[in-house]
């Protein structure tokens, strides 16, 4: 073999060597990339279990809000049913409150003021009188004989012949006056800012008018008359002193004949104690 031959061949041999060696580095870059897939892969599939393992949690949690928000839903309507109830019942109990309030301060037959409430106001009128020292007077009324009515007509009767006074005696007070109904056929106004002679004006006003009407009840003619007493409030004096001397002149129109005003003084000696003429 010649020398360029013997180079030839090692040329040849060197570049198989060389070629095997790529060859052997190919292969481990293989390895390698096959790795990186098998890892990426591996990745891939944990990425998804996990992924799924996501979506069901998700899922769950939707279906546990889904739930939540229907359980709140109801009671949301629940709350909305209780709550309008309850309105009604807040309602029903202020209007039965304002009935009672109601029948606690008006007579149902007269529509006047009851006799609680009458006082109420009067002592209401008498703080007023005592802060701006103006007048304040009291009327005190019966209606003459009105058992007879009863008696002879039946309480019916007399039951409108009340009603009727009623209208009578509120049309001629002023607007500011407080007229009440005292008991039975006897009745009682508070006169704010008036003394005793405008009040006795009021009153005479209230006797002729009762003295003209009359009311009608199966084809009769039902008439009655008045007797007032009126008595004007003293500063720093009782109420309840100011209506005893308006009933003490309230007994002197029954015993002077009825159907008249009497004036009370500042006191009637011997009045207390004496009885009422039959009214």
């Amino acid at each position: 073999m010649s020398a360029d031959e013997s180079e030839e061949e090692f040329s040849l041999y060197a570049h198989e060597q060389a070629v095997i060696r790529q060859a052997e580095a190919m292969l481990e870059r293989l390895d390698e990339v096959a790795e990186g897939v098998r890892q990426l892969a591996r990745a891939y599939q944990d990425g998804y279990h996990e992924s799924r393992r996501l979506v069901r949690i998700s899922d769950r949690m939707q279906l546990d809000l889904h739930d939540a928000n229907r359980t709140l839903s109801l009671q949301t309507r629940e709350l909305n049913a209780l709550n309008a109830t309850l309105v009604k019942e807040i309602e029903r109990r202020e209007q039965l409150e304002q009935e009672l309030r109601r029948i606690a301060s008006v007579d149902e037959l007269t529509g006047l003021h009851t006799r609680r409430h009458l006082l109420e106001l009067g002592e209401h009128e008498l703080k007023r009188m005592a802060r701006h020292r103006r007048g304040l007077s009291v009327l005190l009324l019966d209606l003459d004989h009105f058992k007879r009515v009863n008696d002879v007509h039946g309480h019916v009767a007399g039951d409108r012949v009340l009603e009727h006074f009623g209208t009578l005696f509120r049309s001629a007070l002023r607007e500011d006056d407080v007229p009440g109904r005292f008991g039975g056929e006897e009745f009682m106004a508070v006169l704010p800012e008036i003394r005793l002679e405008a009040a006795a004006e009021v009153a005479e006003r209230l006797r002729a008018r009762v003295a003209e009407a009359e009311t009608q009840w199966k084809g009769e003619r039902l008439r009655v008359t008045v007797s007032i007493g009126v008595a004007e409030v003293a500063v720093d004096e009782p109420l309840e002193r100011a209506i005893a001397r308006a009933d003490r002149a309230l007994y002197v129109a029954k015993r002077n004949g009825r159907d008249r005003v009497e004036l009370a003084e500042t006191e009637l000696p011997g009045a207390s104690g004496q009885d009422v003429p039959d009214a």
